[in-house]
C-alpha cells in the first residue's frame, strides 16, 4: 500500500506537548521537550547546545533519537540552562555545604600563645612575663603563670621546649601538654556558569583570600554564611577565608565541541584567626 502523505510535511521539528522545566533553586534550569520531525532531517534537527525554540536561556544538553513509522521520527531532547531573571553575571547562585570540626594543632599555633587577645584575660605563655634562667639549664628560660619553658640565649624567649613546671595548680593543669584542638571549617561549593572567563578566574584565584564572600567579583558563598570575613589579630586585620581548591566540567557542549554551559566545584577554607597579607595574596579586585 501507498505512503499518503499530507499537512505539515514536518521538515522542521515540531514541539510536542507536554515539555517539562525544573528549576533546582540556584539558578539551575533542567527540562525535557518532545519533537516529532520527518526522517529525513532528523539527523540535523537537534543538536548539542542548540538553543530552545522558545526559551533562549536553554540549550540542548543531550538527546536520544526514535526512528519511527511513516517516516516520522520522535527526537527527545533534554535541556540546561540558567535562569537569567533570577541570577546575575551569566551565573548560578552558589551552592554550599559546609564541614566544621576540630583537629589537634601545635600549642604555639594558639592565637593567645602570646596574647592576651580578645576573649582571652591571660596568656598561654606569660606574656609580659620576665623570663629567667631556670635551674635547669642557663640557657633555658621560664616564666608565666603556667611553666612555659624556651630555649635562649637572653632573657627574651626563644624556641619553646613545653610546660615542664608543676609546682602550682595551674602549671600543673598544662605540665606536659603541647596540643590543643583548633576549630577548622571547609566550605564546598558548586555553580554553574555560560561564561568561560568565569573558570579562568578562578583558577587565578587558588590560593588567594578574600574579605568578603566573592572572589575577584564572582560571589562564591551565600549571604547567610556572611559578606564579611575578617578577624583582628594584634591590632591588624586578616581576611579569614582562602580559596583552596577549584575544578571544572564542560557541562553543555555544542556539536562542534564549543561548551556553552560549565560546571565548576570549589572548596574554601575557613581560618578564624585569618591569613597573613605576607604569607598569603589577596583576591583580585573584579573587571
Amino acid at each position: 500500500m501507498a505512503l499518503v502523505q499530507n499537512g505539515n510535511a514536518l521538515a522542521g521539528k515540531l514541539l510536542n506537548p507536554g515539555a517539562t522545566y525544573t528549576t533546582d533553586g540556584y539558578g539551575l534550569i533542567t527540562g525535557t521537550a518532545t519533537f516529532s520531525v520527518d526522517a529525513a532531517s532528523a539527523g540535523s534537527a537537534v543538536v548539542g547546545g542548540q538553543v530552545h525554540p522558545s526559551y533562549s536561556d536553554l540549550f540542548v544538553h543531550k538527546y536520544t533519537l526514535t526512528k519511527g513509522p511513516l517516516k516520522v521520527d520522535t527526537i527527545v531532547a533534554e535541556y540546561v540552562g540558567i535562569d537569567s531573571t533570577t541570577t546575575t553575571g551569566g551565573r548560578t547562585n552558589p551552592n554550599v555545604t559546609a564541614s566544621n570540626g576540630l583537629t589537634s594543632e601545635h600549642i604555639v599555633t594558639h592565637p593567645n600563645f602570646f596574647g592576651p587577645v580578645t576573649g582571652f584575660t591571660t596568656a598561654i605563655a606569660g606574656d609580659g612575663v620576665t623570663f629567667a634562667n631556670s635551674t635547669i639549664s642557663e640557657n633555658e628560660k621560664v616564666g608565666g603563670v603556667f611553666g612555659a619553658h624556651f630555649k635562649g640565649t637572653s632573657l627574651n624567649a626563644g624556641s619553646f621546649v613545653g610546660f615542664k613546671d608543676s609546682s602550682t595548680a595551674a602549671k600543673q593543669y598544662f605540665y606536659g601538654k603541647n596540643q590543643y584542638l583548633a576549630p577548622t571549617t571547609s566550605f564546598s561549593g558548586v555553580i554553574y556558569t555560560n561564561t568561560s572567563g568565569n573558570c579562568a578566574t578562578l583558577r587565578g584565584e587558588v590560593g588567594k583570600t578574600s574579605t568578603t564572600n566573592s572572589f575577584a567579583g564572582i560571589k562564591l558563598l551565600p549571604d547567610h554564611i556572611g559578606t564579611s570575613f575578617t578577624a583582628e589579630v594584634k591590632g591588624t586585620a586578616r581576611p579569614t577565608i582562602m580559596l583552596s581548591q577549584v575544578s571544572f566540567e564542560d557541562y553543555c557542549v555544542q556539536s562542534s565541541g564549543v561548551p556553552k554551559i560549565f560546571k565548576i566545584n570549589y572548596e574554601i577554607r575557613f581560618n578564624r584567626e585569618g591569613y597573613p597579607a605576607e604569607v598569603y595574596s589577596a583576591s583580585t579586585a573584579p573587571s
